[in-house]
């Protein structure tokens, strides 16, 4: 058969209106109670691992003053003196004493000690008797946030009249109220923290697929090295955006915080308050890296594409690529139920290291270089967030649990990410039975590291909320706990939906295009038999496995295979929304954390 007689690949394009509701999900109620069963087991205190925690104080709480709140002195005090959990941004730190109309009445001189970073000190004169406020705030040098709050306290008069001072702005004392109001700077270091978050996975979530799941250029299978090398040039192009959000996003972190810290939006531009974070503070080391490093990134990005796309990864060894054998083939025998998927993607789960190892060593240097930017960047983000506000002691501690957390997030919501955002859009530009191969054989690879990032997850969860809750009744009352629980809730809709996509769609697609194979394959040599029985010319019996074979190459799949294809796609495409809803929790407990109090 000529090339002109050859059927003509048309793109699949998916139909519009395709909508499905969200069924076969009975187990959420279950997995729901068991995965808050968890983060109370977590949170539980009396056991002899949780002597072994530390526990943070989210940002600079403030642990005891002199004089201590609501006392009442016989003689005026000289100073004022106030103890905090965690060392202080001296620029930004500082204390006032008012009187009862409002006044301050103090010397001007808050400050934080120089040589007691978590003290901070306000000198007075001679106070009358009457009552007096002390109002602070507190910026840490850890993750910058800032913190505030008053407490009052009272002096006999020459009369003796003993001032009421009892419960007076108690509430401010504990950092909630403030904390927790949704102002600009507020909202808007939530939504920068947000989109921050969101491109590292995703940028992180791309690198690893590339990587570890389907490198580009090295699978035998025609069906799943053309998607992923289309993936692979896709991805490169959307990279520079995404680096430029991250960029950007970092940079509005940065401005709401001075923002909250000035009270205006104004004041984020003193260049007082920007040196004093930026310079002052392990937070501005560690966002300055964060910048570099995109940065650094960026440049290398443009760089490579100016050479060529080619030069990006290493072309395999001949021998690589003839003994690289698909773990899965449409033509294979299919998994009889969900058990044998869950063991047949277990069994993938060993051999991750090794696959990480190859893929290392297939990189370019452009391309090692990008993956040692990639986690500095992850290290960045562990050290200036709300896990490093701990003790030094713990220090190492919290920031490798949180360190493991956020690379089980960008492993598995970034892989989602790089499935919806850029594999999908280009499976759509293929013919149908690619698009179906795809979902059937490459998506799958994906399941074992989708598995392995749900343990860390499950597990650094549950040690991240022994860190930095201290009680129950945080987890209760607080506005960060009420995030975390929707936080976990949404982590389990995600591990619900991974596994029945994984372990029920998928199976079922896999035997629908085995079932559509063997029946072609049947058809042909039905065809073959007939041929030469009827006395058929030798030269028609030749041309006849030509145009089988012609068209076993553009063959369609069967209505059930291309309806279980969608429906899986669907099922992808929701994950990554959950997925980027946790991160959207991640990003606000960063910000709500100071709603812990001491």
């Amino acid at each position: 058969m000529d090339e002109s007689s050859r059927p003509h690949r048309i793109p699949y394009q998916k139909p519009y209106g395709h909508r499905r509701r969200w069924k076969h999900v009975p187990v959420f109620a279950l997995a729901f109670v068991f995965g808050m069963s968890l983060a109370l087991l977590a949170i539980l205190s009396g056991g002899p691992i949780s002597q072994l925690i530390p526990v943070a104080q989210a940002h600079a709480v403030l642990l005891r003053s002199d004089p201590a709140a609501n006392a009442t002195l016989r003689v005026s005090p000289t100073r004022v003196r106030l103890w905090f959990d965690d060392d202080l941004v001296p620029a930004t730190s500082r204390a006032i004493v008012d009187d009862a109309t409002g006044h301050e009445v103090d010397h001007r001189d808050g400050q934080v000690t120089r040589s007691k970073p978590r003290e901070m000190t306000v000198t007075l004169p001679r106070l009358p008797g009457g009552t007096y406020t002390v109002i602070w705030v507190a910026q840490s040098t850890d993750d910058a946030h800032v913190t505030e709050g008053s407490f009052g306290f009272g002096i006999v008069g020459p009369n003796g009249t003993v001032p009421s001072v009892a419960g007076q702005q108690a509430s401010r004392g504990t950092n909630v109220l403030e904390s927790a109001t949704l102002d600009g700077p507020i909202i808007v270091q939530a939504l920068t923290t947000w989109l921050a978050l969101l491109g590292m996975a995703f940028w992180l979530g791309g690198l690893i697929w590339e990587t570890w799941i389907l490198p580009p250029g090295i699978q035998r299978d025609p069906d799943l090295r053309v998607p992923a090398q289309a993936a692979a040039r896709r991805f490169r192009q959307l990279l520079p955006y995404l680096l430029s959000m991250v960029l950007l996003a970092n940079i509005g972190v940065m401005l709401a915080q001075e923002a909250e810290l000035a009270g205006s939006w104004s004041g984020a531009f003193t260049p007082s308050l920007l040196r004093a974070v930026l310079f002052g503070s392990r937070f501005g080391f560690f966002w300055w890296m964060r910048e570099v490093v995109v940065v650094a990134t960026l440049g290398l990005t443009l760089f490579v594409s100016r050479r060529s796309s080619s030069s990006w990864r290493n072309a395999p060894q001949a021998a690589e690529v003839a003994g690289r054998v698909p773990a899965t083939s449409p033509t294979s025998p299919a998994p009889p139920d969900w058990w044998h998927a869950v063991l047949e993607a277990m069994r993938r789960v060993p051999h991750l290291p090794a696959r990480l190892v190859r893929g290392w060593r297939r990189c370019s240097w452009p391309g090692r270089i990008e993956l040692l930017l990639a986690a500095a960047l992850l290290v960045a983000f562990a050290f200036s967030g709300h896990a490093a506000a701990v003790a030094n002691a713990e220090l190492g501690y919290a920031v490798s649990v949180d360190l493991l957390h956020l690379l089980g997030m960008a492993a598995w919501v970034g892989g989602l990410l790089y499935i919806s955002s850029v594999l999908m859009p280009t499976l759509h530009r293929l013919n149908l039975r690619q698009y179906a191969h795809m979902l059937a054989q490459g998506v799958p690879e994906f399941s074992a590291l989708a598995i392995t990032s749900a343990i860390v997850l499950a597990a650094t969860g549950s040690l991240n909320t022994s860190i930095h809750l201290a009680s129950l009744q945080q987890f209760l009352t607080t506005l960060y706990g009420w995030i975390l629980a929707v936080k976990i809730e949404f982590f389990l809709l995600m591990a619900t939906i991974s596994a029945y996509h994984a372990f029920s769609l998928r199976p079922r697609l896999v035997q629908a295009l085995t079932r559509r194979k063997e029946i072609g394959v049947d058809a042909t040599k039905q065809a073959l038999v007939t041929i030469s029985t009827s006395g058929i010319a030798h030269t028609e019996r030749h041309a006849a496995p030509e145009s089988a074979e012609g068209k076993g190459d553009e063959e369609e799949i069967s209505e059930q295979a291309q309806r279980l294809a969608e429906r899986m796609e669907d099922w992808l495409r929701r994950e990554a929304m959950l997925g980027a809803i946790v991160l959207l929790c991640v990003a606000l407990l960063g910000v709500f954390a100071g709603t812990l109090a001491s």
